[in-house]
């Protein structure tokens, strides 16, 4: 592991440079890195621009990654089993997706390069787990390749708006986006005072429905959400056509999948961030992947900041 990390340490400075390049340009888009799995790859693969095969669909995992956790592995990997995946047409990818807000202010602990460092540690990771079953006859987990992506987009609606846009590089068969959120996520995206300036305001999510585009919800029940029970009445209401005054339709609630609760994916990264400045990587590691924890240890990351607030 430490030979491997040491590997990517030019990614801090290039990363850097192609983060700036971004933020200097009118793009709301960019794909920076590209991990690609084969059976024969190297233990230490060095990250390709993109891979030939278009995907058809597009899995998205959009987070602040600070730092990525085994909540994002366990979100991934439920999509990439043989027997949920084979549901969508392939090829298939996964993109990890981090939106750089506030450009001109120094983020906090971890710096948006480093964001992106650990997301690229974690894709490695990901695939590790591809190669641990490649002598299997009976395969978990579909190997696919793993884009590190940006977006100055601010809402998931602008932000596939952007992917199609401006990601025919990378996706030039406009790909069906699958995008992994949680219950807090839903409730925003579907609270309409996010789309004032349209009339009604939940008409703002036509083209993401209208293009095929679904969210797969993890459901998280607790004192601000509710029960599992309450969360299902949510997406009820969509389907009923409660929320048919603000501009939802009801089929939209065909594309909108609930998924059970899992403990893995409601890890918290304030925790991580805690137990790294407090130096025990005993709880950092069982709630990271090998990679990123040692990652955060090796670069220091967290050091600085013990109010486990949220950050950007």
């Amino acid at each position: 592991m430490a030979a491997r990390i040491q590997t990517f340490r030019y990614l801090v400075p290039d990363l850097t440079a192609s983060l700036k390049s971004f933020q200097q340009s009118s793009s709301k888009f960019r794909i920076l890195k590209t991990l690609t799995y084969t059976s024969s790859q190297p233990k230490d693969p060095t990250p390709s621009k993109h891979d030939a095969d278009s995907p058809k669909t597009l899995f998205i995992l959009d987070s602040s990654f600070n730092p990525p956790s085994i909540a994002h592995k366990t979100l991934a990997l439920s999509v990439l089993e043989q027997t949920y995946a084979k549901q969508f047409p392939s090829p298939h990818r996964l993109l990890l997706l981090f939106a750089v807000m506030n450009a001109d202010k120094a983020p906090s602990p971890a710096a948006f390069e480093q964001r992106l460092a650990m997301m690229t540690v974690f894709a490695r990771d990901l695939l590790d787990t591809f190669e641990e079953q490649y002598d299997s006859t009976d395969p978990k987990y579909i190997p696919v390749p793993i884009d590190i992506g940006v977006t100055k987009a601010p809402y998931y609606t602008d932000k596939s708006a952007a992917i199609e846009d401006e990601g025919r590089e990378w996706y030039p068969d406009q790909p069906k986006h699958i995008h992994l959120v949680g219950f807090d996520t839903l409730t925003r995206f579907f609270n309409p005072k996010y789309y004032q300036q349209f009339n009604p305001p939940l008409s703002a999510l036509e083209p993401y429905f209208g293009n095929g585009h679904r969210l797969r919800v993890t459901m998280r029940p607790d004192d601000e959400y509710g029960s599992v029970e309450d969360q299902k009445a949510f997406v009820k209401k969509l389907e009923d056509g409660s929320m048919e005054s603000d501009g939802a339709k009801r089929e939209w609630a065909k594309l909108v999948e609930l998924v059970e609760p899992n403990p893995k994916a409601g890890v918290s990264s304030t925790k991580i961030r805690k137990a790294a400045k407090q130096g025990d990587w005993e709880t950092v590691g069982s709630l990271c992947t090998p990679g990123v924890q040692e990652w955060v240890r090796r670069e220091g990351l967290y050091e600085e900041d013990d109010r486990g607030a949220k950050m950007a």
